[in-house]
């Protein structure tokens, strides 16, 4: 190839890099936010089985398991509001979006956790506040490296989940429901912001290639 058909080349290549399309305002979530965030989740999930085990006494009541999904359905759309859907950041869906859902996720199953955990007939263990100090942490963060209004986060979570706790049995189920989602949830959280750190990976490489 000659210099001039080379030096075309790289010019497609470079146009093609400067019209690839770049993560939007990722620069909310730079590496350390995003290992904070990572490490944050992380415990959450870690936490969650050791919660249900100190919580849970009935055998019926499996974390993760699909049957006990299916038998408890009705229940859950009963007790339990459902966290928000998280989505893969596209034009569709942005970054200020993903954030403002993750938050809100998280403060519904904080609200939740601390209405569950003052009944009586649930152990009183250091290990759910933990779990309650973690979620509160993560939102914390999230809301001031996105600059959200905190005050308006937290009312926007309204459940009236106290009338389904009558009785021991029915107190577990509400919080094994709980556990449950909140799992679910930060899983599809995790996933985010792993796509988040990817996508700023690529962002940070497309930018060295222009420059």
């Amino acid at each position: 190839m000659n210099f001039q058909a080379l030096l075309f080349t790289l010019v497609g290549i470079v146009g093609i890099v400067r019209s690839a399309p770049v993560p939007q305002k990722l620069d909310i979530m730079d590496k350390e936010t995003i290992d904070q965030a990572h490490s944050l989740i992380s415990k959450i999930l870690k936490d969650i089985p050791t919660v249900h085990t100190a919580w849970i006494n009935s055998k019926s009541l499996t974390l993760g398991h699909n049957s006990t999904r299916l038998q408890l359905q009705y229940l859950k759309s009963q007790m339990i509001p459902s966290a928000p859907v998280l989505q893969n950041i596209s034009s569709n869906f942005s970054l200020e979006t993903c954030f403002a859902h993750i938050v809100k996720g998280l403060q519904l199953h904080l609200n939740l956790l601390k209405e569950i955990s003052k009944s009586t007939m649930l152990n009183q263990t250091d290990k759910v506040k933990g779990l309650k100090a973690e979620i509160r942490d993560l939102i914390d963060m999230l809301q001031t490296q996105a600059g959200f209004d905190k005050s308006k986060q937290a009312s926007d979570n309204h459940h009236d989940l106290t009338k389904h706790l009558t009785g021991e049995y029915m107190t577990q189920v509400a919080a094994h429901l709980t556990l449950q989602q909140l799992q679910d949830f930060s899983s599809d959280v995790l996933r985010s912001i792993l796509s988040m750190t990817s996508d700023k990976s690529i962002s940070e490489n497309t930018i060295t290639v222009q420059l």
